[in-house]
């Protein structure tokens, strides 16, 4: 990240982003000034499909009923008017620099086009919602493809026990683990430290635990998660990670939020 303020651009998939969330991205701003653009962005599939004469909605007992437009864009505009003030409301208790905005089109064409000149885009993913599901990791392959500073909020921030950094070596982990590391001290987290092999020196000059990880595959690396109770994973920059393809999955599978950096 440069300049003397980090832009972020956060937006609302499903769920409200909590205000812990919200504070945590000024540990990721690395000291630099933070201003936070909220978005929302109003499916444009969805309201096309529900004009279309044959759409209707199951419950979950099987029962069939014909969807009203008007009755899906009240809802959305409820829910805009919700998470929006909640994410203001926040952000002036945290005194931090923001803005709020709704958009109409596809979900993540429109979030490509939102992200230009942002410094991380982070995407609220809450398993633990109601209403609409979250979407699946592949439906933002465009975006990983696009974005390098990402963070994937997977549920309420406030859970786990520790961060979980993949580093080749700590002396190569760019900013993996500088990163990581601030946000476990801030939040009084174990800071887990996971390598294809163990580190000749250990003494990283913090308390750290270090993991030997040979294998950097998704269930090994959901194992360790599992394991050490993860309240975020952040992923390397580089090195023997295919880290576009194994972070979609990853979302999927993991209860914890995930920060990949470049």
């Amino acid at each position: 990240m440069t300049g003397k303020t980090t832009h972020i651009l956060l937006t609302f998939d499903c769920g409200a982003v909590d205000e812990d969330a919200l504070r945590t991205l000024k540990l990721l701003a690395e000291d630099q000034d933070v201003e936070v653009t909220g978005l929302y962005v109003e499916d444009e599939d969805l309201f096309q499909a529900a004009n279309l004469p044959g759409f209707v909605e199951v419950s979950a007992g099987g029962l069939t009923s014909r969807v009203n437009p008007q009755t899906i864009a009240d809802q959305v505009a409820s829910q805009v008017q919700s998470l929006r003030q909640g994410f203001e409301t926040s952000a002036r208790r945290l005194q931090m620099k923001f803005s709020f905005r709704t958009a109409r089109g596809r979900v993540v064409d429109t979030l490509i086009e939102a992200a230009a000149g942002s410094d991380m885009v982070v995407i609220s993913r809450s398993l633990r919602s109601t209403g609409l599901r979250s979407r699946h990791g592949r439906h933002f392959a465009p975006l990983l493809a696009r974005q390098g500073n990402l963070l994937f909020i997977n549920e309420p921030w406030r859970s786990g026990h520790s961060v979980v950094v993949l580093c080749e070596e700590p002396q190569r982990s760019g900013r993996a683990l500088p990163i990581a590391r601030r946000v476990a001290r801030a939040e009084d987290l174990e800071l887990v430290i996971a390598s294809p092999w163990k580190p000749e020196d250990s003494d990283h000059g913090f308390e750290a635990r270090d993991v030997v990880l040979p294998d950097w595959t998704e269930a090994a690396i959901v194992n360790l998660c599992e394991e050490v109770d993860a309240r975020l994973l952040v992923l390397p920059a580089d090195g023997q990670l295919e880290w576009q393809s194994l972070l979609l999955s990853l979302m999927d599978r993991l209860p914890c939020s995930v920060l990949r950096l470049e």
